[in-house]
């Protein structure tokens, strides 16, 4: 049964990163990504008992990931809702962080274990199926689900 769940998840990450994204996800849907993607960052960097090739697997795309999350995304769409306001924009990136803060807290009182769940690579694989990054970076965001997924079923 574990080997058939691995499989069908490796599968639907593989299929989910391979469409392309009908509509531009909303600021909100982008900060809800970017609050899984810091989690899940935080909650691999702090698990002793997994290896620093797999950590790096995971961390290094994610940390691009929220990169582009941001660039593309976060900043063009507060531009666009402040009508170019720099200033409101920067306002509303401080309530995004607080925002994204609260989820984050929010996501650790919900998985305290000291351990990553396959429901983060579900969630990223969402995010990234939404808002995908170029073709040239979906090999390597594919082995960090993949990554979260093994260390998840190692418990």
């Amino acid at each position: 049964m574990k080997h058939i769940l691995q499989k069908s998840l490796g599968i639907a990450l593989v299929l989910g990163m391979t469409t392309s994204a009908q509509a531009k996800p909303s600021v909100n849907d982008i900060q809800q990504c970017q609050a899984v993607v810091d989690f899940t960052i935080e909650r691999v960097k702090s698990v002793k008992k997994y290896s620093k090739g797999d950590v790096k697997a995971i961390v290094n795309p994610l940390k691009t990931y929220e990169t582009f999350l941001q660039s593309d995304h976060v900043d063009p769409g507060l531009l666009v809702f402040t009508k170019g306001d720099k200033a409101a924009a920067k306002d509303l990136q401080t309530q995004i962080n607080t925002y994204k803060g609260q989820v984050v807290a929010g996501l650790k009182a919900r998985h305290p274990q000291e351990r990553i769940f396959t429901d983060q690579a579900i969630a990223i694989n969402n995010c990234y199926t939404a808002a995908p990054m170029g073709a040239d970076k979906t090999e390597v965001m594919k082995t960090a689900l993949e990554t979260i997924i093994k260390l998840a079923q190692q418990g």
